[in-house]
C-alpha cells in the first residue's frame, strides 16, 4: 500500500459540499463555530502543500526528509499545515503547546534523534528557538499564501513501510518523550478502525467532537478518517466544555456522537441529574464513548438507566483503538471486546495480585486472571520498531481481567508509569522522578515514591532521613527537595512535575508500605493508606 493520502484525497473531492470541520471562533459568554466544507479544505491543502514544497526545497530540505512542525494544536489552519507538508513529501515530526514548556532543548533534542531537517513552527512559539544548525520558518497566514493554477492535489510516492508521521508520547522517561513514528500502513489501519468504534446504522453523516488538540494523534489524525464516511468534526472549546456549550454542540452544531473523558464524563452526568436539556442532549446522542479511565460504577448504572448510549473504548498513541464496549449491550460495561481485525493477544501476568492494583480497579476485580495486552509484529497496528517493547511485538503495560468470556475489563498498570493530570490521560513515569531524587537528595531522603494514578497530579511522598516531623523541619526538607530538583523538573511535562510543597508528604522512616520479599514501596498501598492525605491535597489543589 503506498502513501496514505492516497486512500484520503479522492475523497475529499467525493464529499466536496459537505462539511468537514466546524472550528470554534466563541469567546467567554460568546459561542461561535466556523465551518469549512472538504472542497475548501481540500484546496487549502493544495495552496499549503505547494508552499512548503517551494519554500522547504529552498531551504535544501529534500523529500522524504522529517520537519518538526511546531503547531499550537487548537486552530484550522494547524490541520492544514500538518497534512499540506505531508502532501509535499515530507515527513511531519508533531509538536504541541504542550513542548512550549521546556521548548527550545526538548524539540531540537527529538528532532534530531529522528533526524529531522527543518523546523517549522507557529509564530507564537519563535522566541523560544534560535542560534540552530536547521533552518526555522515561521508559518504564515493561510490568507497570505500564493494562489496556485487549478488542478489535482497528487500524493507523493512512498513505500507503505516508510514513516508517514512522528507523534509522541503523552508522558517523558527523565524529561524526554519518545517519538512514536507512524508508517503509511499504519495510518491507514488507524483510520478504517477508528470508524470501527462507533456502532449503530443511522441516516445522514456523524458529527463527533474533537478529543483533545490538533497535533496529537487522536485528532490529529481525523482528516485521515472523517473522509472515509463522510463525517464532520466539530471543535471544542476545551476538553472540560461547559454544559452551555454542550447544549449548542448537538443543538446548533448537530453533534451526534461523543468522545469524551471519564473524569469529565462523570461531571457531565452530575449536571443532568438536574438538568433535563443536558439529559436530553445525552440520550439524543448515537453514542457517547469515554476514554482515559473507568468511572464510577453508580455512574455508569445511572446513565445507562437513563438511556443514554455510552460505551467505553481503549487505545494508545502507538497501536490506535483496539477495544470498545458493546453499545448494543451496555449491562457489560466497563468490559470491552476487542475490535474486528484488531491482531492482539492477552499474555496472563504472573506475580502479580490483585491487591498490587490500583484501588478502584482493585475494587472492580472478580478476583480473575489479569493480562497483559500484546500485539504482535506481524499486526498492521504494531507501532514502529524503535517503539515496541519486545523483538516480537508490544506489550502496552496496561492490565485486563476477563469478566466474562470475551469481554475485558481495564485493570491499570503493569508498570512504574500512571495516568494522570487533564482527563486522566497523560502518563508520568513515576520511577525516573523517585531515581532522580534518591540521586539528588541522599542525604535527606532516605527512600520514595510518587502517586497520582487517575488523579489530576503527582504526589511525592517522601520517608525523611530524620526523625523529626515538626512543621519547620518539614518544610525546610521540602524546599530543599524543591530546589535540588528544580533543574529535572524544568525538562517534564507540566502534568509530571512536583514544584510545590503542598504535593510533598513527609512521613517518617519506615512508614510507606513496603512487599514483604523485596522491601520495595507498593505504590499503589501508598494511596489506599494515605487516601484521606491525598483526598484533601487533591480538593485544595490548584493542578
Amino acid at each position: 500500500m503506498p502513501h496514505f493520502l492516497q486512500t484520503v484525497l479522492p475523497l475529499y473531492a467525493k464529499y466536496e459540499a459537505s462539511p468537514l470541520i466546524k472550528c470554534y471562533v466563541g469567546a467567554p459568554g460568546s459561542l461561535a463555530w466556523d465551518t469549512t466544507t472538504y472542497g475548501k479544505y481540500l484546496d487549502d491543502l493544495r495552496v499549503a502543500s505547494s508552499y512548503w514544497s517551494k519554500r522547504l526545497t529552498t531551504k535544501g530540505v529534500h523529500a522524504g526528509a522529517v520537519v518538526g512542525l511546531w503547531l499550537t494544536g487548537t486552530i484550522y489552519s494547524d490541520l492544514v499545515n500538518l497534512y499540506a507538508i505531508s502532501a509535499a513529501g515530507f515527513v511531519p515530526q508533531v509538536f504541541s503547546v504542550k513542548f512550549s514548556r521546556p521548548g527550545r532543548t526538548i524539540i531540537l533534542d527529538l528532532l534530531a534523534a529522528c533526524d529531522g531537517t527543518a523546523l517549522v513552527l507557529d509564530p507564537s512559539f519563535s522566541d523560544a528557538v534560535n542560534d540552530t544548525a536547521i533552518p526555522i520558518l515561521e508559518i504564515p497566514a493561510l490568507s497570505s499564501l500564493p494562489p496556485v493554477a487549478p488542478g489535482t492535489l497528487e500524493a507523493p510516492s512512498a513505500d507503505s513501510t516508510e514513516t508517514a508521521m512522528i507523534f509522541h508520547t503523552s508522558g517523558t522517561t527523565g524529561g524526554t518523550p519518545k517519538p512514536v513514528r507512524c508508517n503509511h500502513d499504519w495510518m491507514v489501519w488507524q483510520a478504517i478502525h477508528v470508524n470501527k468504534i462507533w456502532q449503530g446504522s443511522f441516516e445522514g453523516p456523524d458529527i463527533m467532537n474533537n478529543l483533545g488538540s490538533f497535533a496529537h494523534v487522536g485528532t490529529a489524525s481525523s482528516m485521515n478518517y472523517l473522509p472515509l464516511s463522510g463525517s464532520c468534526l466539530v471543535q471544542t472549546s476545551c476538553s472540560n466544555f461547559s454544559a452551555e456549550e454542550f447544549i449548542a454542540l448537538v443543538n446548533q452544531q448537530g453533534m451526534n456522537r461523543m468522545f469524551i473523558y471519564a473524569d469529565w464524563l462523570v461531571t457531565l452526568a452530575s449536571i443532568a441529574r438536574n438538568d433535563d436539556k443536558v439529559l436530553a442532549a445525552l440520550r439524543g446522542m448515537r453514542q457517547v464513548t469515554y476514554t482515559g479511565a473507568s468511572i464510577n460504577p453508580e455512574v455508569e448504572k445511572w446513565l445507562v438507566e437513563q438511556g443514554v448510549p455510552i460505551a467505553t473504548m481503549y487505545a494508545t498513541t502507538e497501536v490506535s483503538p483496539a477495544l470498545v464496549s458493546n453499545l448494543a449491550d451496555r449491562t457489560t460495561l466497563p468490559a470491552m471486546r476487542v475490535m474486528p481485525g484488531v491482531d492482539l493477544t492477552f499474555i496472563p501476568v504472573s506475580k502479580l495480585s490483585v491487591e498490587d492494583l490500583d484501588g478502584d480497579a482493585a475494587g472492580r476485580s472478580k478476583g480473575g486472571i489479569l493480562y497483559d495486552l500484546f500485539i504482535p509484529a506481524s499486526s498492521r497496528h504494531c507501532p514502529h520498531p524503535t517503539v515496541m517493547t519486545r523483538s516480537d511485538g508490544h506489550v502496552t503495560g496496561d492490565l485486563f481481567e476477563e469478566v466474562q468470556p470475551g469481554y475485558y475489563a481495564f485493570r491499570g498498570r503493569n508498570d512504574d508509569w500512571i495516568r494522570t493530570g487533564a482527563g486522566l490521560v497523560w502518563f508520568c513515569d513515576t520511577k525516573s522522578i523517585e531515581d532522580n531524587i534518591r540521586l539528588t537528595c541522599p542525604d535527606i531522603v532516605r527512600n520514595c515514591t510518587v502517586v497520582g494514578h487517575y488523579k489530576p497530579a503527582v504526589v511525592l511522598f517522601i520517608e525523611a532521613v530524620s526523625d523529626s516531623t515538626s512543621a519547620p523541619d518539614v518544610d525546610i526538607l521540602k524546599d530543599e527537595v524543591l530546589r535540588r530538583t528544580a533543574a529535572f523538573n524544568s525538562n517534564l511535562f507540566e502534568h509530571e512535575r512536583i514544584v510545590d510543597r503542598e504535593h510533598i508528604v513527609v512521613v517518617a522512616p519506615g512508614a510507606l508500605p513496603r512487599t514483604k520479599e523485596k522491601g520495595n514501596i507498593r505504590r499503589k498501598a501508598v494511596e489506599d493508606d494515605y487516601a484521606k492525605i491525598l483526598a484533601e491535597i487533591y480538593a485544595t489543589s490548584s493542578h
